[in-house]
């Protein structure tokens, strides 16, 4: 224990990563607006680019910022050999969850609905403001791409390395894990939204560590913010308990397979410790 410590600098860059983003998008919002080009141009598309362009910079070139140097050469300079058909039942198995992971939250906000509208009234405002399809196609796609790659970078990249080596004791995985799916949660900005982005942040952050990769966890975001488009189109009535307990359980059994293929993958290829990677 004498060894434990907690790095306040890198928990500081693991919070404020996400707050800075939040600040992009204010000063963008702002600097548009008062130049009269936010009905032409939307701010968000804006603000997910520069945030891509600056949070990729950092992640990609800058980790000793707020890395240790055993995170980084696990996390970036490690290559494993992974399969074809191990990536293809991965990318399959990603896929499933993420809809089935909208299907579970769409179902517990229209049994919600159902019997308690007056907790959605400005949740449902919310989202026919920012997440319609007749807010245009420019808009839509920021949402279904520019926005999952941003976060992830910003989140299960920059947050999540800052938080998982700024603590040296037992259980601070568990304590990064939890702190970055916190950020997330909060960083939507209501308690709807934070009630599914929390466990979803969990989630993605668990990707993240199992893969030693952002990629997983990026087409796992998208595929949730795709499939949010088309829940609109499926009748509320169908969103029954059994559904949800369906969409529940499916979600789980793809999550867990997600875990030992990519373990299973790891062993098979784990290449000898004195073997140099080109």
């Amino acid at each position: 224990m004498n060894n434990s410590h907690i790095n306040f600098r890198k928990l500081g860059i693991a919070v404020l990563a996400p707050v800075a983003m939040l600040l992009i998008q204010d000063i963008t919002f702002a600097a548009m607006s008062l130049a009269g080009i936010s009905q032409i141009i939307p701010y968000s598309l804006v603000s997910y680019t520069v945030a891509i362009l600056l949070f990729g910079y950092i992640y990609l070139f800058q980790g000793h910022l707020y890395m240790t140097d055993e995170y980084i050469n696990k996390n970036r300079t490690g290559r494993t050999n992974r399969s074809f058909l191990c990536g293809f039942v991965v990318v399959i198995l990603i896929i499933a969850s993420g809809i089935c992971l909208q299907l579970l939250s769409t179902g517990i906000l229209n049994m919600i609905d159902r019997y308690h509208p007056e907790l959605l009234e400005h949740y449902h405002d919310m989202v026919s403001h920012s997440f319609s399809l007749s807010n245009g196609s420019i808009r839509v796609f920021t949402v279904m791409f520019m926005a999952p790659i941003a976060e992830e970078l910003v989140f299960r990249g920059i947050s999540l390395g800052a938080a998982r080596s700024a603590f040296s004791f037992k259980g601070a995985d568990v304590i990064a894990v939890i702190l970055s799916a916190l950020c997330f949660g909060l960083a939507h900005g209501n308690a709807v939204q934070f009630c599914y982005a929390f466990p979803v942040g969990i989630i993605l952050v668990l990707v993240t560590v199992w893969s030693s990769s952002l990629i997983p966890s990026i087409l796992l975001h998208i595929t949730i913010n795709v499939s949010s488009y088309t829940m609109d189109y499926i009748p509320a009535t169908w969103f029954s308990l059994s559904t949800i307990i369906l969409s529940a359980i499916v979600a789980a059994v793809c999550i867990t397979c997600i875990y030992l293929v990519i373990r299973r993958s790891h062993k098979k290829h784990k290449q000898p410790s004195s073997d140099k990677i080109s």
